[in-house]
């Protein structure tokens, strides 16, 4: 946020009456600890907030037209981001669906969890009861141990 952007906000709480402006200070000194408020309220909703500003989100879309429902979401530290790595991630995750591609349901489940979706939501998105879920899981864990070791 530029220091016009912060007077700007600053303003429209002030006008908005979303803060208090006490009539006994003087403008300058109200103002000075609005922007004061305002930088810290931002800064401190960019370290907890929902959204990392820290990191690159793209999206994984297969080419294939039947296949354009399985999109996933691949997320690197921007410190971390270049080109070797996500190379290397779009040929880890092609080799993992080709591994996986004689079992859609386990396809399905890979990309749950490439979208971060917990355990209750992915059972829920794919229809299943939990006890297909945890069988999904298990098989899902298996095949990514062996590919890590066969990695080594």
């Amino acid at each position: 946020m530029s220091a016009e952007d912060l007077i700007q906000e600053t303003f429209t709480a002030l006008l908005g009456q979303d803060r208090i402006f006490p009539r006994d200070l003087p403008p300058a000194v109200v103002l000075m600890n609005a922007m004061h408020s305002e930088a810290s309220n931002l800064r401190e909703r960019e370290t907890t907030g929902a959204i990392n500003h820290f990191v690159d989100v793209s999206e994984i879309v297969s080419d294939d037209a039947d296949e354009a429902a399985a999109t996933g979401v691949f997320v690197i530290p921007r410190a971390e981001v270049t080109p070797e790595r996500i190379i290397s991630g779009q040929e880890l995750f092609n080799q993992l669906m080709n591994s996986l591609a004689n079992e859609p349901d386990l396809q399905d489940l890979a990309v749950a969890w490439g979208m971060e979706m917990t355990g209750q939501e992915a059972a829920d998105s794919l229809g299943w009861d939990m006890k297909q879920y945890e069988a999904a899981r298990k098989r899902l864990n298996r095949r990514l141990k062996d590919m890590k070791e066969n990695e080594k």
